[in-house]
């Protein structure tokens, strides 16, 4: 991938360099680049939001319409064919539909990060080749293009359940609030993905196998109490699940948010953040060598 040319010519202005005077210390580092340089996050962000779709003739509609079509696939699957216990839980019969779209929605952002990672460095080569570029703030792009997208998402449904439930869907305002700290938890995890992925190519294919394991394993066709209760400890375990069975306790089922589990999930979340900002800043040394 070539150097935008939209982008200034002298990128370390804009990149910046640490500085003493800033005073990040272990915990403030990883947002270093972040905050250093938001012109140059904004720039590779609407740059990485082209490419997805150069060359597409329906642009971004493809957001709309590729989760459509699979929440009419799989709501005829497990709605119909195999009786979801949703149809008898849910209000309305077109309630069972965005229940799924919830969560593909969220689940799909997981996915997107997590399968573009591996490979995300390798697509940027000139960055690490030509350009004093701070690497690490190819994951925050990464993270935010799948925010983007999911963002959109979630106005759509917000636009469904207003029209299902003839009223406004103040609910939708929780989903922000519970996709915060997966966010965080995934740039963490994106840098750990990205720096092996670096070097070791066979990751990227290794995860494009494992990612239906992963959609199926996860409670996005079905709710967590429908799984047996010796395999659920292994199902909380999973990332996914907390911010699944809350989004859509929230949005569907009246429920309010458990905010002690929150509270855990925000403390998983920062220490994988902080250990993958640790991981991918020791190996980025190496990338210009492998790539």
């Amino acid at each position: 991938m070539d150097i935008d040319p939209s982008l200034p010519h002298d990128v370390t202005n804009l990149a910046g360099r640490p500085s003493g005077r800033l005073g990040l210390d272990g915990l403030v580092s990883p947002f270093g680049s972040l905050l250093r340089s938001p012109e140059l996050f904004r720039r590779v962000l609407l740059r990485d939001l082209e490419s997805t779709f150069r060359g597409s003739v329906l642009g971004l509609l493809w957001i709309v319409l590729i989760p459509l079509v699979m929440v009419a696939l799989y709501t005829f699957v497990f709605g119909v064919v195999l009786k979801s216990a949703w149809v008898a839980q849910s209000t309305s019969p077109l309630e069972v539909p965005l229940i799924y779209f919830t969560g593909l929605t969220i689940s799909g952002f997981f996915l997107e990060v997590i399968n573009r990672a591996p490979n995300f460095i390798r697509q940027h080569t000139s960055y690490v080749k030509k350009v004093i570029f701070p690497l690490d703030l190819l994951d925050w792009v990464l993270v935010g293009t799948a925010l983007v997208k999911l963002a959109i998402s979630f106005i759509l449904l917000a636009a469904f359940l207003a029209i299902v439930e003839q009223r406004l869907p103040l609910e939708v305002i929780w989903v922000p609030v519970l996709v915060v700290p997966l966010a965080v938890m995934l740039v963490g995890v994106a840098w750990i993905l990205s720096a092996i992925g670096t070097y070791v190519r066979d990751l990227g294919h290794a995860l494009t196998i494992i990612s239906p394991v992963i959609m199926f394993v996860t409670p996005v066709f079905y709710s967590l109490d429908q799984v047996p209760e010796v395999a659920r400890g292994a199902y909380l375990v999973n990332p996914l699940t907390f911010v699944l069975e809350q989004a859509r306790a929230i949005l569907f089922f009246g429920a309010g948010v458990d905010w002690a589990g929150y509270a855990g999930y925000w403390v998983a979340a920062v220490i994988v953040f902080w250990l993958g900002f640790q991981f991918f800043s020791r190996a980025r040394s190496g990338f210009a060598d492998v790539i």
